[in-house]
């Protein structure tokens, strides 16, 4: 995993963040700012832990002991493949502003209403097509383990989905654009999006559906008995509509409705490999 500070972003997108920013461990605490002779925030302080600030950047990542039944290797392997893969010029583990569902996804947004929105998974790039598309009503948050190497023209935080470090009731959304797939704890983490949104504040799940066969069951039955094994070589976790309606209402959210998503079809009754959706719900 990239650990290296490589980015930066601008003094005023770190004020901006100071009065929602939490104690990753728990949300419940706020952090206060350690400032130097200048002014400059260095450091962010929670009960017994300080967090480093760095060219304006919160680091805000706990220290992981062994993840859930052994996943926090896996899932480390897969951080550092995705850095390779974008060092290697594939941008397409991102969301860049040319992709057409990544477009489509921020106009639904756009049309669900505006605020103060959380990016959980927001990758390595300067502004997300979903941010570019619902600019002027939704004001953009960040928060993701890699640092990256670009200036991101939205505020950002380093963090994990899992331990997302901000304060309960401050967001009017959430959406986590393709990376619910790639959590240690998607059950965890989604539990924590519903203690950072306000009351009826929206949740926007785009993921890939996984179909029900025998590579799935497979997997789930090895989940279900302990073993920690990825679905597939991108994915730490497989979703089928039925399961992940399920995860996110046991969150504690009610799903409103779910959008087909494709490049090349124009509906879902003509799209024979029908995959990508977009899971739209509120905090109950």
């Amino acid at each position: 995993m990239e650990n290296t500070i490589k980015t930066s972003q601008p003094a005023e997108y770190l004020e901006s963040l100071l009065d929602c920013l939490a104690c990753p461990l728990d949300n419940s605490v706020p952090l206060s700012a350690v400032r130097n002779a200048a002014g400059e925030v260095v450091a962010l302080r929670s009960r017994d832990t300080e967090y480093p600030v760095i060219q304006n950047v919160p680091c805000l990542v706990p220290k992981l002991e062994e993840g859930i039944r052994g996943d926090l290797p896996l899932w480390q392997g897969r951080q550092k493949k995705m850095w390779q893969e974008y060092h290697d010029g594939s941008e397409s583990i991102f969301t860049s502003e040319s992709h057409t569902m990544g477009r489509q996804v921020g106009e639904i947004i756009a049309r669900s209403g505006g605020g103060r929105y959380l990016d959980v998974g927001c990758g390595v790039l300067a502004k997300p097509a979903y941010m570019v598309t619902s600019s002027g009503r939704v004001e953009w948050i960040g928060v993701d383990p890699f640092l990256g190497n670009i200036a991101r023209q939205f505020p950002f935080a380093q963090g994990l989905g899992e331990y997302i470090p901000f304060l309960h009731d401050v967001f009017d959304g959430a959406l986590y654009a393709g990376t619910i797939l790639h959590l240690l704890d998607p059950r965890r983490s989604l539990r924590r999006i519903h203690d950072v949104l306000k009351p009826k504040g929206k949740l926007f799940v785009w993921y890939t559906a996984s179909r029900i066969g025998q590579k799935y069951l497979i997997w789930r039955g090895l989940r279900v008995l302990g073993f920690a094994r990825r679905y597939d070589d991108d994915f730490l976790w497989g979703f089928t509509q039925k399961s992940l309606r399920t995860l996110i209402e046991g969150a504690g959210f009610a799903v409103e409705d779910e959008v087909f998503l494709c490049e090349a079809c124009p509906d879902f009754s003509t799209c024979d490999h029908a995959n990508e959706y977009l899971a739209i719900a509120h905090r109950v």
